[in-house]
């Protein structure tokens, strides 16, 4: 597995999700699944995920090298605990935190840390993209945030927007969508969020 990369947003750093354990099937009521999760970087790690009567825990094996090359292996367990669903049906997991022992749906790796844990174990921020984004990119970065789950919503909605003649629920969150990206569309052009150099030379504009 490789090394921590630099830039610790939640974005960047790599993340275990539960999310995406369960769409990918590894963890299933009754089995106890094996895999490997892999990053676009090149880091990889083997996982099982147990979900029995009797036992209820994730896994994880994989190797790191230091900056010397100093190779260590780990082996540990990470748990999984399961909240009764407020819709009522069924139960919500979540991981329980190796070091703090709250629930979490995401496990992080960032900052040097040798094994997986939630973002609030870690003393240091490992912040979220709008967090760090400056004035001046923070409503490009929303357009485009916008922009991607406008699209996925589109694909998932198709002509299905109408139920015995009432918009669904998905069609108006859609639509909600829409109406913020318009938005962040119009003030990301507006000369407050334009570079210094840009606002010293816009006609009748003040800050």
């Amino acid at each position: 597995m490789g090394r921590d990369r630099t830039g610790n947003t939640t974005k960047e750093t790599r993340r275990i999700e539960l999310s995406y354990l369960l769409k990918k099937g590894f963890i299933r009521e009754g089995n106890i699944i094996a895999g490997q999760m892999n990053w676009t970087d090149g880091s990889r790690i083997s996982i099982e995920c147990h979900y029995t009567d009797k036992e209820q825990y994730i896994r994880l094996f994989y190797t790191l090298t230091s900056w010397e090359g100093k190779e260590t292996d780990y082996d540990y367990k990470i748990q999984l605990t399961f909240v009764p669903s407020n819709l009522g049906k069924g139960k919500v997991p979540y991981f329980v935190c190796p070091e703090s022992g709250n629930r979490c749906r995401i496990l992080y790796k960032a900052y040097g840390s040798p094994i997986w844990k939630s973002r609030g174990a870690y003393n240091r921020t490992i912040f979220y993209p709008s967090q760090v984004s400056s004035k001046i990119y923070k409503y490009c970065d929303e357009y485009w945030r916008l922009d991607k789950q406008i699209k996925k919503l589109e694909e998932e909605t198709r002509n299905q927007t109408h139920y015995n003649g009432k918009p669904t629920r998905r069609f108006k969150r859609l639509e909600r969508l829409r109406e913020k990206q318009q938005r962040a569309d119009y003030l990301r052009f507006t000369p407050a969020h334009m570079p210094k150099v840009l606002r010293d030379n816009w006609p009748d504009f003040e800050l």
